[in-house]
């Protein structure tokens, strides 16, 4: 396949974007280049983010969330060169109306998914505050449980008496002088 210059590729997709556009089979016969690759250039293109504009005192518009939604709600329902005359009316490129469009799209998904996210994080939080309350009350339950019954006090009790019952008690030695 021969390689064709980026310069090159954006003149065609231009020619087949822009106002009375051939289709991409005509526009193949015409400069000898597959359809298949037109085509792709042209979805390529539309998946790309805009390009700001390098002429002197040419700046991009700014454009409010309206005016996206607005322009994206009248485009929805054109095709073709209806579209075309439609953006070029509004001074819109193509380019940033399929990003806006695509944005919009992944928008929708991206919140279902981040929707999902948080209920998922909402049921590990309830189960990890529900163990941590049931591990402070089990510490209560022990610090009472040790107050009522010192250890020390049951350890010391007990191995006095196994002493005292299995071994006579010594008996006090007496310092002489010696």
């Amino acid at each position: 396949m021969k390689p064709y210059s980026v310069a090159f590729k954006h003149k065609m997709v231009e020619r087949l974007i822009g106002a009375d556009a051939p289709s991409a089979k005509q526009l193949s016969r015409e400069v000898g280049i597959p359809q298949v690759s037109l085509s792709r250039w042209v979805r390529e293109a539309r998946t790309l983010p805009p390009v700001t504009s390098d002429k002197a005192g040419v700046r991009m518009r700014k454009w409010t969330v309206e005016q996206k939604v607005r322009i994206l709600a009248e485009g929805a329902k054109l095709t073709g060169a209806q579209l075309t005359e439609f953006l070029e009316r509004e001074h819109v490129r193509l380019a940033e109306y399929e990003h806006w469009r695509i944005s919009l799209e992944e928008g929708g998904r991206a919140a279902a998914l981040t929707t999902r996210r948080i209920r998922e994080l909402e049921r590990e939080l309830a189960r990890k505050e529900k163990a941590l309350a049931e591990a402070a009350a089990l510490l209560m339950l022990k610090k009472k449980v040790a107050d009522l019954y010192p250890e020390d006090a049951d350890e010391s009790t007990d191995d006095e008496n196994e002493k005292s019952s299995s071994q006579p008690s010594p008996k006090p030695r007496r310092r002489g002088r010696g």
